[in-house]
C-alpha cells in the first residue's frame, strides 16, 4: 500500500523488528530481549518473512541464515532486488564461522551479525546502531520529497507513488482519483498583498489539504507555485466530488480577502480525473493530463469550482 507511511519518520519506540527464525525458542528469546523497546514480529520461514513484508514494511529485519525451504540468504537477497524493501537493513543471526560464509552474507545485502548463542547486549547495541541509521536516512529521504514552505510532498516524489498507486488500482481493481488544484488569480493576489502574504496563503490552503485528506493512503503534493495535486485510492468519482467540495468550502471559510477576485476572497479551482477503467493506456502522465485539462474547463467555467 502506497500512503503517507512511505517516507514519515516515527521514533525507536515505535520501529518495528521482524525475527526471522525457523527455530520457535531461539525466535522467543529474541524477541523477548527486544519486545519492551520495540515493536516485534516473528515468523518461522523466508516465505513468511517476504509475505510479511509485502503488507507490512519492518524498520530491521533479524533474519536467520539455515533455514529450510527458503534461505536466509535467498530472503536476503528477495528483500534487496525488490526496490520498495531494499532500504531495510538485515541484520543475519548466525552459528557460521568461516570467512566465506561471512563474505556471503555481505553479498546477500546483509549489514551486520549476531553470532549464535546471542548475546543480548550485543543483540541489543546492534539493533539500536542499525535503527538510529535508518531513521536518518529516513529523515533525510523525507526532506528531500518534501517542500520547504508548505510541509506537502513534492513532485519529485510523485512519479513514483503515482505509477506504484496506479499499479495498485489495476491489480487490485479498485478506482483511483487524482486532483489539480489552483489557486485562483494568485498572480494578482501577489501583486496586491506582497509575496509573504501570497506565502502565507499557499501554507493556509495546505493546511486545508492536510485536513480533509487524512486517510493514510491519500497524499498531498505542491506540484509548482500555486498549484496543487492531491492523490486519493480508492476513491470514485461520487467520492472525489465531495472531497472537493469539502476542500472548496473549507478554503472559502478561511475568508482570506483578495481584492483581485470577483468573489472578494481567495478560491480554487480543481480539476478531478477518476478512474475505474483498468487498461494499457492507464499511465502517471496521462492521468496528471487529465486532471489537467480538467482543472482548465474550471477554470474556463469562471473557477471557483471544480470539474470531474
Amino acid at each position: 500500500m502506497i500512503g503517507k507511511h512511505y517516507i514519515q519518520q516515527g521514533t525507536l519506540q515505535e520501529a518495528l523488528v521482524l525475527i526471522v527464525d525457523d527455530e520457535p525458542i531461539n525466535a522467543m528469546v529474541v524477541a523477548d530481549l527486544l519486545s519492551n523497546l520495540y515493536q516485534t514480529k516473528v515468523v518461522h520461514s523466508g516465505e513468511e518473512a517476504l509475505a510479511f513484508c509485502r503488507q507490512q514494511t519492518p524498520d530491521l529485519i533479524l533474519l536467520d541464515v539455515m533455514m529450510p525451504g527458503i534461505s536466509g540468504l535467498e530472503t536476503c537477497r528477495a528483500i534487496k532486488n525488490n526496490q520498495s524493501l531494499q532500504h531495510i537493513p538485515v541484520i543475519f543471526i548466525t552459528s557460521v564461522k568461516s570467512q566465506n560464509d561471512e563474505n556471503k552474507c555481505w553479498e546477500a545485502g546483509g549489514v551486520d551479525f549476531v553470532n549464535k548463542p546471542v548475546n543480548g547486549i550485543t543483540l541489543l547495541n546492534r539493533v539500536k546502531a542499525h535503527l538510529t541509521l535508518k531513521m536518518q536516512s529516513d529523515f533525510l529521504r523525507r526532506m528531500s520529497f518534501t517542500d520547504g514552505l508548505t510541509g506537502l510532498y513534492n513532485r519529485h516524489l510523485l512519479e513514483e507513488v503515482l505509477t506504484k498507486s496506479i499499479l495498485q488500482s489495476k491489480r487490485t481493481q479498485s478506482p483511483l482519483s487524482l486532483f489539480m488544484l489552483d489557486i485562483d488569480w494568485f498572480k494578482l493576489f501577489n501583486d496586491s498583498y506582497g509575496h509573504l502574504s501570497g506565502d502565507q496563503c499557499l501554507i493556509a490552503v495546505s493546511k486545508v489539504l492536510k485536513e480533509v485528506l487524512h486517510r493514510p493512503v491519500d497524499m498531498s503534493f505542491r506540484y509548482g507555485g500555486e498549484e496543487f495535486l492531491c492523490l486519493l485510492p480508492d476513491t470514485d468519482s461520487l467520492g472525489a466530488q465531495h472531497i472537493a467540495k469539502t476542500i472548496l468550502q473549507k478554503v472559502a471559510d478561511l475568508n482570506i480577502p483578495h481584492e483581485s477576485s470577483p468573489y472578494g476572497i481567495v478560491s480554487l479551482s480543481i480539476g478531478i480525473y477518476s478512474s475505474t477503467v483498468h487498461n494499457e493506456c492507464f499511465k502517471a502522465n496521462e492521468v496528471i493530463r487529465s486532471a489537467d485539462k480538467a482543472l482548465y474547463l474550471a477554470k474556463q467555467k469562471g473557477r471557483n469550482q471544480f470539474v470531474c
